[in-house]
């Protein structure tokens, strides 16, 4: 009996792959098809001794599920929540999935492959499902106005992908393109280790960039940015002063313009506080507005999964289209406080200040090049997406989401292997 178990518990990834359509978009009676993940750790739980495999993300990812529990309390309706729910638990199983086949330098050489070859899936579905008719840079006009939306009616992107959600999901690949890439022409292909397919990386790296420029989102924009930066202080020193430079006049710069703002959002009752036209900068601060009102009158369980986009509606005065889908709070941290409460929030910021602890301690002591240039690539492309989520965001058990997870889950990987080598080697 223990051969078969044996033999399930190697083809997780595939039972992960079948189940996904079904926890993806969840139905009724769809939504038995969450008793799968339970049962395939019950397996991996005889055939291996442990239901999922230890990393440093387990307390913090045990206190999120516990708050999802709780937030089942909270919501006005589970089968609103249903989606995000499903999504965010194959999310999950998505991670320790991934932990565990990257342990290994050929385990997280196919983690990689795979990875990379789902990020061309998310090139293609942008480039025919983004709703071009948004876009905003007069020059590249001329091209995605002959962009066809061909892809239509999805769950949540009714009218078409939203070019910011589409430009948040890439920032998770082309930094990571770009840092294996790097390392491999500074090589200059002599190991061929470090990158095996470097013209099919490449030419994915076109795809994804060319794909990304024309979404037009200006905090897509300003989070790759920030994850170049990213990659080129790292590299050179130079960069990191020009960097560290920047980002200090940048956040003078933000208090400065923006501490009255901020004291409007805490005290003000009423939607004057946001003047003149509401544009894009508008828009948002009458969406945190709402989302700090939320977070103070559901602070221990949240108000559910996705619900703050019908929940705000009816509590909270906005001065925003009532045709128009606010989608969520547009911040990654309000939207998660929203969610799953502070507690939820806790544990979210939690699992990324480990990611941030295990890729700083992998670049400082890693001395193969190529784990090296893994671990700069998640870096840059969890600071990229973590700037884009300051005034964006794509939320908890939204589909792309399972792409972050991934990313936490590599981090893990080049943890292990990278500390494998000591310093003075």
């Amino acid at each position: 009996m223990k051969l078969w178990v044996s033999f399930v518990v190697q083809l997780i990834p595939l039972w992960l792959f079948l189940l996904a359509p079904f926890l993806l978009f969840p139905g009724p009676t769809k939504a038995l098809a969450l008793l799968g993940l339970p049962l395939l750790w019950a397996l991996q739980k005889r055939a291996k001794g442990y239901f999922v495999p230890r990393t440093p993300f387990d307390w913090p990812i045990l206190l999120l599920l516990g708050m999802v529990l709780v937030s089942l309390y909270a919501t006005f309706s589970i089968a609103f929540s249903l989606p995000k729910l499903t999504g965010l638990l194959f999310h999950i199983a998505i991670f320790y999935a991934v932990a565990e086949t990257v342990q290994t330098r050929t385990g997280l050489n196919r983690s990689l492959m795979l990875y990379f070859a789902l990020g061309l899936v998310v090139v293609g579905l942008s480039l025919l499902g983004i709703d071009w008719s948004t876009a905003k840079i007069p020059f590249l006009t001329g091209i995605t106005e002959r962009l066809p939306t061909l892809i239509q009616g999805l769950p949540g992107a009714e009218a078409g992908i939203h070019r910011n959600q589409a430009a948040g999901s890439l920032l998770w690949f082309f930094p990571l393109q770009i840092a294996l890439l790097w390392v491999w022409w500074k090589r200059k292909g002599r190991d061929e280790a470090v990158l095996r397919y470097p013209l099919l990386l490449a030419l994915a790296f076109g795809a994804t960039l060319l794909t990304f420029v024309l979404a037009q989102s200006r905090g897509g924009l300003v989070g790759g940015v920030a994850a170049l930066a990213l990659l080129g202080a790292v590299e050179n020193r130079r960069i990191r002063w020009g960097v560290a430079v920047g980002l200090a006049a940048a956040i003078i710069a933000a208090s400065v313009v923006g501490w009255g703002k901020v004291g409007e959002l805490l005290v003000s009752d009423a939607t004057e506080a946001v003047v003149g036209d509401l544009g894009s900068l508008g828009f948002r601060f009458e969406v945190w507005r709402a989302a700090l009102w939320g977070i103070a009158d559901f602070p221990f369980t949240g108000m559910g999964l996705g619900t703050f986009r019908e929940v705000a509606r009816l509590l909270y005065p906005l001065r925003v289209a009532p045709t128009y889908d606010i989608a969520h709070a547009h911040n990654q941290f309000l939207q998660t406080a929203l969610d799953l409460g502070i507690a939820g929030l806790v544990a979210y910021a939690a699992i990324w200040l480990e990611a941030a602890f295990l890729l700083w301690r992998t670049l400082r002591r890693a001395k193969d090049p190529f784990i090296r240039a893994v671990a700069l690539g998640v870096a840059a492309s969890l600071a990229g997406y973590f700037v884009y989520a300051l005034t964006d965001t794509v939320a908890l058990g939204a589909k792309p989401g399972l792409f972050l997870w991934w990313l936490f889950a590599l981090t893990v990987g080049v943890y292990r292997q990278g500390i494998a080598f000591p310093e003075d080697t």
